[in-house]
C-alpha cells in the first residue's frame, strides 16, 4: 500500500514538474532567459519532410553550440500537418519546430495555432515569401527557385531565351531539345505551365484562393500554344527525369528546381557544367517557413532553434550545403547556382487552387 502511495506521489510530482516546464510565457522572456530555459529542456524535434539525413548532419552545429539535442523524425509534409491539427486541443503536443509551406503557415496563423516569436525578430527575419508582411508566428528559412537548367556545351549562352517569344522560337528551331515534366510529376513542370499562362493570357491575380471561372476561360491561347508546339518539346515523367535527360544529352534546356539541381550536382548525378538561370519572362520562386505550435513541449528550445536557423550565419551555411536561397538579407549567397541579379525575375507561384486548375486544364486540353 505504501509502495503504491509512493508511486502515485512520485507520478504526481513528475506530472507537475512537466506542467511547470511548459507553463512559462515566451512572450514575457528575454532571449537570454529563453536560452537558459532551452538548455534546461535539453532537447527538441525539428519536423522537416525533405533531406532528413542531411538535416541530421547539419543541426549538429546547433547541438554543439547550445548542448541541445535535435531529433529529426521521419515524416511527410502532409503527415506533419495532420499531426499539428490532431494535437491542437492538447495542453502539450509532440511537435516542436516544424518546417511548413507558406499557405499552410497562413492557415495555421488564422487558426491561432502558432507561437508568437516576436522576441527573435530583429527586422531581418522574413515573415512571408510573397505579399504583405505577416505577424512573427512564422519565419522564412528556405528559399527555392525554379529556373531553366541548360547544358552550356550545347546551348550558346548568348542566345538563351529571355522572353516567352524567344522561348517559343528556340523550341521551334531546336525540336525535341526542350523538355518539361508532366505537371503531376513535380513543381518544375507546373511552374513552366504557370509561366506560359502569365505570358500568354491576360493579367490576373493567381495568388488568391478563389478561382475565377472568367479568368480560366482566358487561358485558351495558352493551350493553343502548347498544341502548336506539340512534337517539338519533350514531356518528361518528373523533375528528376528532366535533369537526368539533360545530363544524358537527350535535351538541352529544361525547367528545374535550383536546390534540387544543386543537390544532384553535389552527389555527382548531374555534371557540374550544367547551369540554371531565371529568364526575363519569369519562373516561380518560393520557399518554406518554420513555425512552432503554441502547445509545443519544448517551446524555449524551439524558439532558440528558430533564431539559429534563420540567422545570417546559418542561412549562409545552408546556401553552401543545400543550395537553398538565403532568406536573410545579409547572408552570403555566393554558392547559389542562380545569381542575385536574376532573382528579380522570380514570380509568385499560383495559389493551390489556381495551381490545381492549371494542372487539370493542361491535362484535359493537351494530354487527354
Amino acid at each position: 500500500m505504501k509502495a503504491k502511495l509512493l508511486s502515485l506521489v512520485l507520478g504526481s510530482i513528475v506530472g507537475v514538474a512537466s506542467s511547470v516546464a511548459s507553463a512559462y510565457d515566451i512572450g514575457s522572456m528575454s532571449i537570454d532567459e529563453i536560452e537558459v530555459q532551452a538548455k534546461k529542456e535539453g532537447e527538441m524535434t525539428f519536423s522537416v519532410w525533405y533531406l532528413q539525413d542531411q538535416w541530421r548532419i547539419f543541426v549538429r552545429e546547433f547541438e554543439q553550440e547550445y548542448g541541445i539535442k535535435v531529433r529529426i523524425p521521419e515524416g511527410t509534409l502532409e503527415g506533419n500537418m495532420k499531426k499539428i491539427i490532431a494535437e491542437k486541443d492538447r495542453d502539450t503536443g509532440r511537435m516542436d519546430a516544424v518546417a511548413i509551406s507558406l499557405d499552410r503557415a497562413d492557415m495555421f496563423r488564422r487558426m491561432g495555432m502558432l507561437l508568437d516569436m516576436s522576441v527573435i525578430q530583429d527586422g531581418y527575419r522574413k515573415t512571408t515569401l510573397s505579399g504583405e508582411p505577416r505577424d512573427n508566428k512564422a519565419f522564412a528559412f528556405w528559399g527555392n527557385q525554379i529556373g531553366l537548367a541548360y547544358d552550356p556545351d550545347r546551348v550558346d549562352e548568348s542566345t538563351l531565351p529571355q522572353t516567352f517569344e524567344e522561348m517559343s522560337d528556340w523550341i521551334n528551331e531546336h525540336p525535341e531539345q526542350f523538355g518539361f515534366n508532366d505537371p503531376n510529376g513535380g513543381g518544375a513542370g507546373q511552374a513552366f505551365i504557370q509561366s506560359a499562362i502569365r505570358n500568354l493570357a491576360p493579367v490576373a491575380n493567381y495568388t488568391q484562393d478563389k478561382v475565377d471561372a472568367n479568368v480560366t476561360k482566358t487561358w485558351e491561347p495558352v493551350w493553343s500554344w502548347f498544341e502548336s508546339t506539340e512534337g517539338k518539346y519533350v514531356l518528361t515523367a518528373s523533375n528528376a527525369d528532366s535533369l537526368s535527360r539533360l545530363n544524358d544529352g537527350e535535351i538541352a534546356i529544361t525547367p528545374a528546381w535550383e536546390d534540387h539541381m544543386d543537390g544532384l550536382q553535389q552527389k555527382g548525378a548531374v555534371a557540374e557544367r550544367m547551369k540554371i538561370y531565371i529568364p526575363e519572362f519569369g519562373m516561380g520562386g518560393s520557399g518554406n517557413m518554420v513555425v512552432v505550435p503554441v502547445n509545443a513541449k519544448h517551446k524555449a528550445a524551439s524558439v532558440l532553434f528558430v533564431q539559429w536557423l534563420t540567422s545570417k550565419e546559418t542561412q549562409s551555411r545552408m546556401n553552401e550545403m543545400f543550395g537553398s536561397a538565403p532568406q536573410h538579407p545579409e547572408s552570403d549567397d555566393s554558392k547559389s547556382l542562380i545569381s542575385k541579379g536574376q532573382r528579380q525575375n522570380s514570380t509568385d507561384f499560383f495559389s493551390n487552387n489556381y495551381k490545381n486548375a492549371s494542372i487539370r486544364a493542361f491535362l484535359e486540353e493537351i494530354i487527354m
